[in-house]
């Protein structure tokens, strides 16, 4: 009987490792520099008992697939498609219906990183075309006409997104907070806490 006991306490600790592998190979492939970079893990510590704590790196390259992939999705039962490209400033193209014409619109902004971990995007200027547009008439528009995540809110008064990175639901229970975004290095940091539940391994010890 002991023997069966030992039997399944190993079989059950095999598979918690193969899920605890696959939730670090799916971070990885989220948050994998590109070649050259340095390790995106730059820090790891035990926040308490209940949760661990990472600090992940990574670029404008990685940021950009992954946000026009969630993006891509948030579309699909839409008529409107609109993108996200990270250079200099975050851009948000789309288009709109000018004159029964598709007209491409572009609107620029400066990443604010907050003391809570979320992120703010100051506007810095709109344009349909190459004409210059009011700021606030065209977000207007864009809270109206394009669908934005839950924790995404269009403030057309001041002139802003605010992205509430923290208040995003994941379905592996982990947080993420925003340590850094700042373009002009390449450099984007991202603190992320695990609580220990999501592994499953209590019944281990």
């Amino acid at each position: 009987m002991f023997k069966s006991k030992n039997k399944w306490k190993t079989l059950f600790l095999g598979i918690a490792g193969i899920n605890l592998l696959i939730f670090i190979w799916l971070i990885l492939l989220i948050f994998l520099p590109i070649a050259g970079e340095t390790n995106p893990f730059t820090n790891k510590k035990e926040v308490d008992k209940g949760e661990a704590e990472f600090t992940i790196s990574s670029t404008k390259e990685n940021l950009n697939k992954l946000v026009n992939t969630y993006l891509n999705e948030l579309s699909r039962h839409t008529d409107i498609e609109y993108s996200v490209n990270i250079e200099d400033s975050v851009q948000l193209i789309g288009t709109i219906k000018v004159f029964d014409q598709q007209v491409p619109l572009t609107a620029r902004f400066d990443p604010i990183v907050q003391n809570n971990g979320d992120l703010m995007l100051r506007l810095r200027s709109i344009s349909l075309g190459r004409l210059e547009l009011p700021n606030k008439r065209v977000l207007d528009y864009v809270k109206d006409n394009y669908p934005m995540p839950e924790w995404v809110n269009v403030n057309p008064g001041d002139e802003t997104i605010y992205a509430a990175i923290t208040e995003m639901e994941m379905k592996s229970n982990f947080n993420i907070e925003v340590t850094s975004f700042n373009l002009k290095s390449n450099h984007l940091a991202f603190r992320i806490r695990v609580p220990n539940k999501a592994f499953d391994l209590s019944k281990a010890f």
